[in-house]
């Protein structure tokens, strides 16, 4: 079947339909657009201030945690430290009339008083006491044995045992390995 020609070439139709279609667009009303709003003019900071001030104060945090911890990991610290956490307990006992006890200057055996809470309490004196307990292997791994019944036998659980001697595959264990076996429950 063969298209009906009007006289003119192809791309003329094409052209003049579309010039059709948009005058019969302008004919018809269309609705009015929304106008887009500008962007605040605000500065970042003013409009995420919530965000930066929890930032701050979670910094603030971790950093508070994390000096603490490394007290707790290396008690021995710098004689500086020490030093000044002793000026800081002589300054806070002449101050308050009690003593305060700084975590800095806690070594092994220091003696300890607390003052917080009655008079009593001021009277009494705590010393600490550092001490360490090596635990000795005491189980010899024999032909058969599997952690779950060396677990059963001794009271305890296959993680505890994996955990006191560094085992990463509890299902690998040679004959004449020796264990630690943590205590019972």
């Amino acid at each position: 079947m063969q298209a009906r020609s009007t006289g003119e070439p192809e791309l003329h139709q094409a052209q003049r339909r579309r010039r059709e279609q948009r005058e019969a667009d302008r004919a018809t009303p269309s609705p009015q657009r929304r106008v887009r709003r500008r962007r605040q003019s605000t500065p970042w900071l003013q409009r995420n201030a919530l965000s930066v001030a929890a930032v701050s104060v979670l910094v603030a945090f971790l950093r508070q945690n994390f000096g603490l911890l490394q007290m707790l990991n290396h008690p021995e610290g710098s004689a500086a430290a020490n030093a000044q956490a002793e000026q800081a307990a002589a300054a806070a006992t002449a101050t308050s009339g009690a003593t305060v006890m700084q975590a800095a200057a806690v070594g092994a055996g220091v003696p300890v008083v607390s003052t917080v809470g009655s008079p009593d309490a001021s009277q009494t004196t705590r010393a600490i006491h550092a001490s360490a307990k090596v635990i000795e292997p005491n189980y010899t791994v024999a032909a058969g044995d599997t952690l779950v019944k060396i677990a059963s036998k001794f009271n305890t659980s296959v993680d505890r045992i994996q955990a006191f001697n560094n085992l990463s595959d509890p299902r690998v264990l040679h004959i004449g390995t020796k264990l630690i076996i943590p205590p019972a429950f």
